[in-house]
């Protein structure tokens, strides 16, 4: 049972990395939603993909139990979340809260990367 629980483990760290590893892409996907015009895509709205974004990435921060980077995460979907509620364009200060939570996102997951390559070396 000990080794089916590495191999699990391992498996979890693998896409503990991978997520890492790819949230530079996402924050950027997320600025880049955040700063558009409203008509970004007749399928959803820039409120609607900042909103899924964050969700999906807060989910995902949970599921991987990376808390600290969930509630960074969570503090920008709660902006988002009024936002979309109101239907109203993210004014200057909701997107300075934004930026600077994705840069804490990032950072905690430099932080994070940082503290697990010493750990296992």
């Amino acid at each position: 049972m000990a080794e089916r629980e590495r191999l699990f483990e391992q498996r979890v760290q693998k896409t503990r990395a991978r997520f890492v590893a790819n949230l530079p892409e996402r924050l950027e996907a997320i600025r880049e939603a955040a700063r558009s015009s409203e008509a970004t895509d007749g399928r959803e709205t820039q409120l609607r993909k900042v909103h899924r974004l964050l969700h999906d990435m807060a989910g995902s921060a949970a599921m991987l139990e990376l808390a600290e980077i969930e509630t960074s995460v969570r503090r920008a979907l709660e902006i988002a979340e009024e936002a979309d509620v109101r239907n109203s364009p993210f004014n200057r200060e909701e997107l300075f809260l934004i930026e600077a939570a994705l840069f804490d996102i990032q950072a905690t997951a430099d932080r994070t990367h940082t503290k697990n390559r010493t750990d296992t070396a």
